[in-house]
């Protein structure tokens, strides 16, 4: 699964043994020498710390045996011959340095940059420990180390990487520099991006270095992600010579017996997102409310004891776009509705809560749907999906949504604190949001705005990338008027407008 020429201008996350055939092809086949590299990698960081440090400041650059401890002494050189009160760590032995790191450690040396060996105060302390190139848990007197950084009052900054953090998952190997600043090189790791290591990374800037996409060679980087200019030109367009008939026609299943905040939420950010009738498939006693909250709704209401098929069924082939599970529950009459969604092959399909609780029983229900299915589960809903324990999705986030998009020939959004997409194209990772937004509703304001999209004739995966963005977008502009700790779904809800607003005049 890789990322298509439909997405090229999603921007490359790569992991470690990607950046690593990355190096290796940008050194070999285009004959830049490491020694260059290494480098233009130093020049990158001394830059920031020109930026954010004054000379009277003390700086420690802690650095391994790797290259990226080469990068580090290149940098302590650098920030020493601009006057700067420099000071070189080794916590390494100096045989186990590789021919690189160790050329630069002979030439700092001969310029006489202090090397320490024991610690002191610091106004900046520079990771240059590991890099990219950490495979396993941090133990003994380097996690100590790792401890006494993140315990000092400075400014810590991450060469490539902070120490303690895998490139490939985010996951913190033992202890972790908790970096302030990271400068990574050529292309975002996916670590970095997913958390905890988002977190661990602080300020994420990458630096050209001499390692793009030319050094790609043909063999694409998995995971993508992207920005407001990759997908602006995404959102529908919208005709002056136009009628509500002309922006598709969403109908949403869901809510049980006097529960219908769920449905309502789904369909108000159906119509949040540009598309022209909802109609809300509910029983009897959600009618009113609805009908209270939201008026622009049609509402289809049936017996929760007996459901109506031929109406369900009538009000499947009104629809463009057909969202089912907010607030429905898994009692038998919901499994019946259910039944027959999944029969429909004619109309694409948006999974949610409790559809994918109800499918978490009978999986092969899924796998024989002809339907142009989108699934979006939190970690939970997989875990039941996929009879997984929630640890052991989060570590391995990529390859359980790309495992679930094959098995099944879904478009699948595994919602977390970073939404992973998987589709036939690749697997990408929604980078907007906030904390703000794990709050009760979120879920289904975004299953709403999935199937607005939906029914405006994006593509699954476009819509899946483009709903997922415009979600976080909302929640992010909610939490600067409301702070993450106090929003709500319905903040979000009132936010989506504001964001297709600015993405459309940009566009």
């Amino acid at each position: 699964m890789l990322c298509h020429s439909l997405f090229v201008i999603m921007r490359y996350l790569v992991n470690s043994q990607e950046m690593k055939q990355l190096d290796k092809n940008t050194i070999e086949y285009f004959g830049v020498s490491p020694e260059v590299l290494m480098e233009r990698a130093a020049l990158s960081v001394f830059s920031e710390i020109k930026k954010r440090c004054k000379k009277t400041d003390t700086v420690l650059v802690i650095c391994g045996a790797g290259n990226n401890g080469g990068d580090g002494i290149a940098i302590a050189r650098l920030l020493f011959l601009e006057g700067y009160e420099v000071s070189i760590y080794l916590p390494v032995k100096r045989d186990k340095m590789t021919p690189e790191t160790k050329a630069q450690y002979e030439t700092a040396k001969k310029y006489k940059v202090p090397v320490m060996e024991n610690l002191g105060k610091y106004n900046v302390i520079v990771d240059a420990l590991f890099g990219i190139g950490l495979s396993r848990p941090l133990e003994g007197t380097l996690k100590e180390l790792i401890k006494w950084c993140n315990s000092q009052d400075a400014l810590r900054i991450a060469v490539d990487m902070p120490s303690g953090i895998s490139a490939d998952t985010g996951a913190v190997l033992g202890e972790a520099f908790r970096a302030k600043l990271t400068v990574t090189f050529g292309f975002a790791k996916v670590g970095q991006m997913l958390y905890p290591g988002a977190e661990f990374c602080g300020e994420l800037l990458t630096a050209d270095i001499g390692i793009d996409e030319n050094s790609i060679l043909g063999q694409k980087p998995e995971v993508c992600s992207f920005e407001d200019s990759d997908i602006r030109k995404w959102f529908p367009p919208r005709k002056k010579d136009s009628n509500k008939g002309s922006y598709g026609k969403v109908l949403v299943i869901g809510g049980s017996d006097k529960m219908a905040g769920a449905p309502f939420f789904s369909a108000k950010a159906a119509y949040k997102s540009g598309c022209g009738l909802v109609r809300i498939f509910t029983p009897k006693a959600n009618r009113n409310i609805l009908l209270t909250m939201l008026p622009e709704a049609l509402v289809t209401d049936y017996d929760s004891k007996n459901p109506d098929l031929p109406l369900l069924q009538e009000s499947m082939d009104w629809a463009d776009v057909i969202l089912a599970g907010p607030g429905l529950g898994t009692g038998d009459s919901a499994k019946m509705l259910m039944g027959e969604v999944l029969k429909r092959k004619d109309k694409p399909l948006v999974l949610d809560a409790d559809a994918l609780n109800i499918l978490a029983g009978d999986m092969e229900q899924l796998k024989q749907s002809k339907s142009s299915i989108l699934v979006t589960p939190h970690l939970g809903e997989m875990s039941r999906l996929m009879g997984k324990k929630i640890p052991e999705i989060k570590e391995s986030i990529l390859d359980t949504a790309r495992e679930f998009s094959e098995k099944y020939g879904v478009v699948c959004v595994l919602k977390d604190a970073r939404t992973v997409i998987a589709a036939e194209n690749g697997l990408f990772v929604n980078t907007s949001g906030c904390s703000g937004m794990a709050a009760g509703g979120s879920g289904d304001v975004l299953a709403g705005i999935l199937a607005g999209l939906l029914a405006q004739k994006l593509s699954l995966e476009k819509t899946a990338l483009l709903g997922t963005f415009l979600h976080g977008r909302a929640g992010e502009a909610a939490a600067r008027k409301k702070g993450d700790p106090s929003m709500t779904a319905s903040d979000i809800l009132e936010e989506i407008s504001s964001v297709v607003m600015e993405n459309l005049e940009r566009s």
